[in-house]
């Protein structure tokens, strides 16, 4: 590695804290600043903690500045937790308010914030929360799953962000930057390796072609496990060994100045997974309780069904930037496109085990999307700020479900569903200065919102069958917000905003007759908090309360008597909570963080009911007489835990001017969460404790860092999902991982 040691120290202790204002610009206008870890400087002054600057606002600002709840998460604090090959779900109870959970394995991530979001499990689900890549949002979950690797920044924005960012947002954003490419010959080497032959290899070359004019940069990430869960089934069986993967993903990026007012970024990515779906483990909760039964054996299962997965996706993107004076205007158009293909033993075990064998899978041959935006915006015009623009996007889907015979795998009912989505936003948001300290923001967004649905049983009982609708919806989205500086480091601010979700669809003919729809949700929320950077930056802290409240709430009902799924709209759900954040260095070499988040959330929706467990669970809801349905009004929504909480610590011990020791460790806890509308004892998921811990030695002088480290570290297993239509059957998080890494800097 590069860099003397105040500089190394910065990029192992997270870049975040106080001291420098940035301009009012984009915050890719021009080419990102290489990170500490790829600068060649040397000193070995003492770091000054930097001011913590965001794009909440798709600008770079100075987080105080910023009259709304922003969380980040660096770096170093990403390479930690993914370090023996985690995905994007590692990110889940990292950050106040986020949680993110799968019953895909590697791929479908469904992501909730504050309470909000959807368990839907179908390709076509439309969820709340928006993830977006380089200025790019990935809309259909499978395609949000890309790895996360030579990152630059991530921020989680509570919503509603309905103004300024594109796609369905009323439950927030996740908003994640890759490393661009800088004017220097530079890169790195890494290579991971822990128990289950867990590697994760990285790559990352940066090249000046053309000097102050052209540059490139290539990422490549290589994650692995071997199958480490045994299939025991004597009898026949398409696989003896689960869980593992490869994982391959690669990112190259082009870098074109052509003058101090005019830049081009172009992207392109790909990736190629292959490995085992959700392994579903039959009989995995006892009756009467939501632990896992006593003694019970992570290492094996006893199952009959197959079990696989392969991912392919690929897109790309070009940014184009053009400033003018006082006003620059940017461009950015995107495509990306993947297929799936995943099958899976539903219910978990075998005849023996289970009441019914269930084997389903889903193949989707095409999942694309294409977005376009085009947005203006002022520069260094006093006391206002200004940007607006058009957003266009579409989407294509088509895919097929399955179920199968699990003994032959021969098919025995297969169903198509075809979707085409259009959405056109246009918005602005304007920011003013009305005195010293105080701004005010107030930005609208009118979306208008195409979308097509075709279902069509092939075989299967009771028989071929086809379906289709159409829906169209139109909302006029607002945000309203006052920032109040008490000291030019200490804010106060309250934001009010409304979000949106256009109308939705489920239609799985392999397991119902008809199409369910979701009407369109809208989400109003307020909130009032305060940010301050204290002791020349060594104290950051943020603090927030919030409200929220939904109409028409989309949720999920799936499971109960069958492997069913439907639609459902709550008439209102209601989410109030705390959250706050500190960065801290309390003394020389030390960095701590923490962060915590209370939420609470409720559906308010009488006469709401679904489907619930047919295995005899024990149920804590009333059940209608009528329908012999659990009635779930007053109960809080799936996969939201009431408490967050996170520590994580990191300490340099120098051992001379060129080299040093670091001790770093965090801690992620997360209280109960219900995986199910209903209430039940058994699918009331357990609290989570997990924590990990690594010891660095870096070399600056021949470029190079050792690295031991522990994931899990208490080894900690509990039930994170559940599957009631059959029997007791769940699936777990990872058990504790071992192990080492070496990086090479150049």
């Amino acid at each position: 590695m590069t860099g003397g040691r105040g500089v190394r120290r910065r990029a192992l202790l997270s870049a975040v804290l106080v001291s420098v204002i940035a301009e009012p610009a984009l915050a890719d206008t021009t080419p990102a600043s290489p990170p500490a870890t790829e600068k060649a400087a040397a000193t070995t002054k003492p770091v000054q903690p930097e001011e913590l600057t965001v794009t909440a606002r798709r600008r770079k600002e100075r987080a105080t500045d910023v009259p709304a709840a922003v969380f980040t998460l660096s770096k170093q604090e990403i390479d930690a937790i993914t370090v023996a090959g985690d995905d994007i779900r590692a990110l889940s109870a990292r950050t106040p308010s986020l949680s993110i959970e799968s019953s895909f394995g590697r791929t479908f991530p469904r992501t909730y914030i504050r309470g909000l979001g959807n368990s839907n499990y179908d390709t076509n689900s439309a969820q709340p929360v928006a993830l977006y890549y380089d200025d790019v949002v990935l809309d259909n979950p499978v395609l949000r799953s890309f790895p996360l690797f030579d990152l630059a920044s991530t921020e989680v924005l509570p919503g509603p962000q309905g103004t300024l960012f594109g796609r369905n947002t009323p439950a927030g954003v996740i908003n994640i930057h890759s490393q661009a490419p800088v004017d220097k010959n530079t890169g790195y080497l890494s290579q991971s390796y822990g128990t289950y032959n867990s590697l994760v290899t990285q790559a990352v070359g940066n090249a000046v072609v053309v000097p102050n004019k052209l540059d490139v940069r290539l990422s490549v990430i290589n994650q692995r496990r071997d199958n480490w869960v045994d299939n025991t089934y004597q009898g026949y069986r398409w696989r003896t060994s689960l869980n593992g993967y490869e994982d391959i993903a690669a990112r190259l990026q082009a870098l074109y100045t052509i003058d101090s007012t005019a830049n081009i970024l172009a992207e392109v990515d790909t990736r190629h997974l292959e490995g085992t779906a959700q392994l579903f483990r039959a009989n995995l909760y006892r009756h009467g309780s939501p632990d896992i039964v006593p003694g019970y054996d992570i290492d094996t299962v006893s199952q009959l069904g197959d079990n696989a997965q392969n991912l392919t996706t690929a897109g790309g993107h070009i940014k184009a930037t053009k400033t003018m004076g006082h006003v620059g205007v940017q461009a950015i158009a995107s495509w990306v496109e993947g297929s799936l293909d995943s099958i899976g033993s539903i219910d978990g075990g075998n005849p023996e085990t289970v009441p019914f064998s269930v084997e389903t899978g889903t193949s989707a041959p095409k999942i694309s999307q294409e977005t376009a935006e085009l947005r203006a915006y002022t520069i260094n015009t006093g006391r206002v700020f200004d940007q607006g623009g058009l957003y266009f996007f579409n989407e294509w889907l088509n895919d097929y479900d399955f179920n199968y015979d699990p003994p032959t795998m021969a098919t025995t009912a297969l169903a198509n569903q075809r979707q085409n989505e259009n959405s056109f936003g246009i918005f602005d948001s304007l920011t003013y200065t009305l005195a010293r300290g105080l701004s005010v923001t107030g930005g609208v967004r009118y979306t208008f919102d195409f979308k097509r649905f075709d279902a069509t049983r092939v075989f299967g009982a009771p028989g071929p069958l086809s379906l289709g609708d159409s829906t169209s919806s139109d909302n006029v989205s607002w945000d309203a917000a006052i920032n109040y500086k008490i000291l030019p480091n200490v804010s106060v601010y309250f934001r009010a905003a409304t979000g949106f979700l256009a109308p939705s669809y489920q239609g799985r003919l392999t397991s119902n007759s008809f199409i369910s729809k979701a009407s369109a949700e809208k989400n109003t929320s307020f909130e009032l908090g305060a940010k301050a950077n204290l002791l020349h930056g060594r104290v950051q802290l943020s603090g927030d309360i919030y409200s929220w409240d939904t109409s028409n709430l989309q949720l999920t009902a799936a499971g109960g008597t069958g492997n069913n799924i439907e639609l459902l709209n709550a008439k209102d759900a209601i989410g109030r909570g705390v959250e706050w954040t500190a960065q801290v260095f309390p003394i020389e070499n030390l960095s701590v963080g923490a962060n915590m988040s209370y939420n609470y959330t409720e559906i308010q929706s009488p006469g709401l009911e679904t489907a619930y467990c047919g295995i005899g669970c024990s149920l804590l809801n009333p059940v209608d007489p009528k329908t012999g349905y659990a009635l779930i009004d007053g109960n809080p929504l799936p996969y939201a835990p009431r408490w967050i909480a996170n520590l994580n610590a990191s300490y340099a011990i120098p051992v001379n001017d060129q080299q040093r020791f670091v001790l770093a460790t965090d801690w992620s806890w997360r209280s109960q969460e219900l995986f199910t509308l209903y209430k039940s004892v058994e699918f009331n998921g357990k609290a989570l404790l997990q924590g990990g811990a690594s010891l660095s030695f870096i070399d600056d002088k021949r470029h190079y860092e050792a690295q031991v480290f522990v994931r899990n570290i208490t080894d900690k297993v509990v039930g994170i999902g559940a599957i009631d239509f059959d029997n007791y059957t769940g699936y777990i998080n990872d058990p504790r991982i071992v192990g080492g890494l070496l990086r090479f800097t150049f």
